[in-house]
């Protein structure tokens, strides 16, 4: 069985980050973080720790607004010692549980609904709702959790999906590594 599956449905631990108890990673705060086009989210530009103590405080389902004192004391502090910055930065990638994700093979001319302007965090929650979980669980459920759910109730709806096994993504590592080695020692020879 695939350890992602499995590790997606471990709930998990209570998750603490600048002085804040977490709740669990779900689309509710990814959508919240990309209403307020948060860089964690949006890539679009770097990553400040001003940031970091937002999603957090949004994680955390604190109150919005002031930056209090203890904050802005983290925020310099942070931005004055870059590697604390960045193993902050790491727990947090680590807290949204991205690798517990399915990962699928890509297929041509598959049966999907495609790009079609809906945000994918609302197309995972409708597919949920469509097969009636509540809404609140819905939104508020680990999102790794979410995604598998959402991936089994596309393909009984026939989407065309093939969910590619750790074992199967091994195999592959195994392989381009290989060839790297093979092309690596021609170039020598």
């Amino acid at each position: 069985m695939d350890p992602r599956f499995l590790n997606a449905y471990i709930d998990p631990a209570p998750f603490k980050l600048l002085g804040r108890s977490l709740y669990p990673w779900c689309l509710k705060y990814r959508v919240r973080l990309m209403a307020f086009k948060s860089s964690l989210i949006t890539g679009d530009r770097g990553i400040t720790p001003a940031d970091l103590v937002f999603a957090c405080k949004v994680c955390a389902e604190e109150r919005l607004g002031e930056v209090g004192l203890i904050d802005k004391a983290r925020i310099s502090y942070l931005n004055n010692h870059p590697k604390k910055f960045e193993a902050l930065l790491n727990a947090f990638s680590g807290y949204i549980l991205t690798h517990n994700w399915p990962k699928f093979w890509e297929q041509d001319n598959k049966k999907s609904a495609g790009d079609n302007g809906v945000p994918w965090p609302l197309a995972i929650v409708a597919n949920l709702l469509a097969s009636r979980l509540p809404e609140q669980r819905a939104w508020e459920m680990p999102e790794c959790q979410a995604i598998w759910l959402n991936s089994v109730f596309a393909m009984r709806k026939g989407a065309e999906l093939k969910i590619m096994t750790s074992e199967e993504e091994a195999f592959m590592a195994a392989e381009e590594a290989a060839a790297a080695s093979t092309s690596a020692k021609e170039k020598t020879d």
